[in-house]
């Protein structure tokens, strides 16, 4: 008996010493640190390199509702001639979809692609803008010349307000030529915390670019994004039917000047001037600056943060008005 209890105890001090956490420390692997889009500050699966299309998309009244514009990251609004302008949708987290009507080019958006590095996808241009893309060799796809096979034409709507293009279609070109990616640098310093606290209510902005043409964006507390308005009326996708929203919304003022009788424009966004920065229903007065490509909003010479989403920039003459309430 005395014997099987020896055995026992030595057994269970083997099993004790068994148990015992081993001295040296234990080494658990680390999180990964979760991928933030460098446009957007969301959070992304993975980070692969990739182009940032910027896609000339139609504002005409004919042209509306436009397919693709909820799908894009930034959109940068300026006049053309006529009257009316044209969106400079800029294209990176999602590289897929339709996405139109597409419209021609003009020089001051080239000064956009080129800082951010982006390709152009357009109908043709300026004679200027055509010239530089040609001339300076940048990476474009013009769905009028020599890309029309890249593009689609819809039978809803009348030339020149039909041409379309797939975003996976205009990526997949862009790899092919070897275009570059972009470079993964940010685009904005990114906070969960809006700079527009304590600022002037802005839950209903009116964005009067001249006597003929007026944008506008109403704030939705419930979901914490602002709605987008043209002419007075809600802007929808047509692919979804879905309001246009985003997470912020620069207004900045710049010099425009006429320079034909066509109306063709010069439009000085690579300097800097004023403007408003809205955020959760709030605006308050910025120094912008352009910056690699990005129109950047600064506060008393500190860049100012933007809430991670989706950026819309609206470019007025130095004649314009913006209505807050």
């Amino acid at each position: 008996m005395k014997r099987n209890f020896g055995i026992v105890s030595l057994l269970l001090a083997v099993l004790l010493v068994a148990c015992q956490p081993d001295s040296a420390p234990v080494t658990r692997p680390e999180k990964p640190e979760s991928l933030m889009s460098p446009i957007t500050g969301t959070p992304v699966e993975k980070e692969e390199p990739k182009p940032v299309i910027m896609a000339m998309i139609n504002n005409h009244p004919a042209a509306r509702p436009q397919s693709g514009l909820q799908l894009a990251d930034v959109v940068v609004e300026i006049l053309a001639e006529g009257e009316i302008t044209r969106f400079a949708a800029f294209y990176y987290n999602r590289l897929n979809g339709v996405i139109g009507p597409v419209r021609s080019v003009r020089d001051y958006y080239l000064e956009l692609a080129d800082g951010a590095g982006a390709v152009v996808a357009h109908a043709g241009g300026s004679p200027s803008a055509l010239n530089r893309i040609r001339e300076e060799k940048k990476p474009a796809i013009d769905g009028v010349h020599q890309d029309e096979k890249h593009f689609f034409r819809v039978d809803f709507r009348k030339p020149p307000h039909n041409l379309y293009a797939r975003l996976e279609e205009l990526s997949r070109v862009a790899k092919q030529r070897d275009y570059p990616d972009y470079s993964g640098k940010p685009a904005y310093q990114f906070s969960g915390e809006a700079v527009t606290r304590g600022g002037k209510a802005a839950g209903k902005v009116r964005l009067i670019y001249h006597k003929l043409y007026e944008a506008g964006y109403q704030y939705d507390p419930a979901k914490q994004q602002y709605v987008r308005y043209t002419e007075g009326e809600m802007q929808t996708d047509r692919e979804t039917g879905e309001p246009i929203t985003m997470q912020n919304v620069l207004v900045i003022f710049a010099k425009h000047k006429v320079l034909d009788y066509v109306g063709h424009r010069s439009v000085d966004i690579t300097g800097q001037g004023k403007g408003y920065l809205l955020q959760q229903g709030k605006a308050v007065p910025i120094e912008w600056k352009y910056r690699d490509g990005w129109i950047v909003p600064y506060r008393d010479g500190k860049e100012c943060t933007l809430l991670p989403g989706k950026t819309w920039v609206n470019v007025l003459p130095e004649t314009g008005e913006v209505l807050l309430q």
